[in-house]
């Protein structure tokens, strides 16, 4: 008998509905009532403030939902500071006649069980919740932060049910760190460019120097929001620079490059035109050899090339300029080997050649298809580059 009458006890404790709390949102609040004393625009780390939040039902309803249904299922509020050395009195108000419930607490979390009061079966519901807290500003490591007095999460409740309460913190010398480094960062800037061989426009340097200079200004006169505002726009157009700084660089570095590859190419197709004529030189071997390693040279970088020429069509810009950084003094050795080789080439002499003399570039060439080719690459090459000059005069107003 006991046996089956625990077995039905077990079946009852399974099968009885779980009571839950209904789940709140922001619709179930009125705007809290808030107050940080002494109020101001900003304030320092170790401002002493004294800071009241009251937390409202938006309706009578409501009233009845923000707290708990009985003392057995309480609805659980947790509230944190960011304030240093914090004291709480948190204090619920019931929709019956005095009926107050008050408690004390310290530390940055607490949690309070906000519970239903039930009068002869009837729910009264809650009124407010009242927070009174004292506490130090504490330090903060940007120039101007916004830091949360208190923010309340609610149990069985969206995550934005209700606002947090804010203030915004001076650190006085982070102002002046951050208005040095964005001057230093632009003077680097301008240096970068010049040396990358970039045109820039100095008015934009000019506009960056006069917001630190204004912000300087605010600064002294503790109008540390402004000053916010004026260094915030000088980070923003100097990131602005940058941005295009980083392309023009790199668009810069490819036509350069380009040019020495192009250089290259039209040199190699007139060094392998002219080892025809040298067929019967006792060095022919050695130059078809060396041809052949500065060939495959030239098709390794111009592979690379291609690549760093799609990291710019990605706007991976800064990749973009490292990779091209890095093939040109491979693109200037491989061009000067090049015209080494043709050089030697065309200095051929019939004694150790056992053949006519190969005419150099400077010198009126046999016609024939061959040179009349290399000739048509010369004029290409030439126009393609002049066009090049001029459009990357343009490049840097085309941005703006």
């Amino acid at each position: 008998m006991k046996k089956l009458m625990l077995i039905m006890l077990a079946l009852a404790v399974l099968i009885a509905p779980v009571m839950a709390l209904e789940t709140l949102t922001k619709d179930n609040f009125d705007t809290p009532e808030t107050q940080v004393t002494p109020e101001k625009d900003y304030y320092f780390p170790g401002d002493a403030l004294t800071v009241e939040y009251r937390i409202l039902p938006k309706t009578d309803e409501d009233m009845k939902l923000i707290g708990g249904e009985d003392y057995n299922t309480p609805r659980a509020y947790t509230f944190k500071t960011s304030l240093e050395d914090p004291h709480w009195t948190i204090a619920i108000r019931y929709n019956y006649r005095s009926a107050i419930k008050s408690e004390d607490f310290t530390g940055s979390k607490v949690k309070l069980d906000v519970y239903g009061l039930v009068i002869e079966g009837e729910l009264k519901g809650v009124k407010y919740i009242e927070v009174n807290m004292t506490g130090k500003v504490p330090s903060v490591t940007s120039r101007l932060e916004t830091i949360d007095v208190i923010n309340v999460s609610i149990e069985d409740a969206e995550e934005d049910a209700l606002p947090p309460l804010q203030i915004k913190v001076v650190n006085n010398q982070k102002f002046g760190e951050d208005i040095q480094k964005v001057r230093a960062d632009a003077n680097s800037l301008k240096s970068d460019l010049e040396a990358a061989g970039v045109q820039y426009n100095q008015s934009d340097f000019d506009e960056i120097y006069s917001l630190l200079d204004d912000a300087q200004s605010l600064v002294s006169q503790g109008k540390y929001l402004e000053a916010d505002e004026k260094i915030t726009q000088a980070e923003e157009k100097l990131n602005e620079i940058a941005a295009q700084a980083d392309k023009l660089k790199a668009e810069t570095e490819r036509d350069y490059v380009e040019d020495l590859l192009n250089k290259a190419y039209l040199n190699l197709s007139v060094t392998e035109i002219a080892l025809n004529k040298v067929a019967e030189s006792k060095n022919y071997s050695t130059y078809v050899e060396t041809y052949a390693e500065l060939k495959s040279q030239y098709d390794s970088l111009k592979s690379q090339f291609d690549d760093a020429n799609q990291m710019i069509t990605d706007k991976k810009y800064s990749e973009a300029y490292e990779k091209l950084k890095e093939l040109r003094p491979q693109a200037e050795n491989l061009l000067s080997s090049i015209i080494e080789l043709k050089t030697k080439i065309e200095n051929e002499k019939p004694e150790e050649g056992g053949g006519l003399s190969l005419p150099t570039l400077q010198l009126s060439l046999p016609f024939s298809p061959l040179y009349l080719a290399a000739g048509v690459v010369v004029v290409v090459v030439a126009v393609v580059a002049a066009l090049k000059l001029r459009g990357g005069r343009r490049k840097w107003d085309e941005l703006r």
